[in-house]
């Protein structure tokens, strides 16, 4: 019994891991959803559908490395980073706000909670988009 409680911990913790380093990518999985969606939603297939979603994404991170590499204001960095960590914040919101409602009665420390997780995730997508130097 002790070793399957030790093991669902490990499991909750690689998960909470997961859900972190996934949200950092909030905004390209938002743009290969819609584009996806879109693609499927106009008749194509499934496998359009998922080449298209790809494509968009690759896309995106392309797009996104090319404006930092070659930016020369602090303006233009800070919008690339604005465009990504606002997502990020959503995506981190939401997920500590799921974990919390799941784990502590209902009040204002979930609220409190899910602003600091939003504000981590955001600062990490921030930090992670800055790296980028030409």
């Amino acid at each position: 019994m002790l070793i399957g409680f030790a093991l669902i911990i490990v499991a909750v913790f690689l998960c909470c891991a997961l859900l972190y380093r996934l949200s950092i990518y909030a905004l390209p999985l938002f743009v290969s959803f819609l584009a996806g969606s879109a693609t499927y939603r106009s008749g194509n297939g499934i496998l359009v559908a998922l080449a298209a979603a790809a494509i968009a994404a690759i896309i995106l991170l392309a797009v996104a490395q090319l404006a930092l590499a070659f930016a020369k204001s602090d303006l233009t960095r800070a919008v690339v980073g604005i465009a990504f960590a606002a997502p990020a914040a959503v995506a981190g919101y939401h997920a500590v706000h799921g974990i919390a409602a799941a784990t502590m009665p209902p009040s204002a420390w979930q609220f409190v909670i899910s602003l600091l997780g939003a504000a981590i995730v955001a600062a990490t997508s921030w930090t992670q988009w800055s790296r980028v130097r030409p």
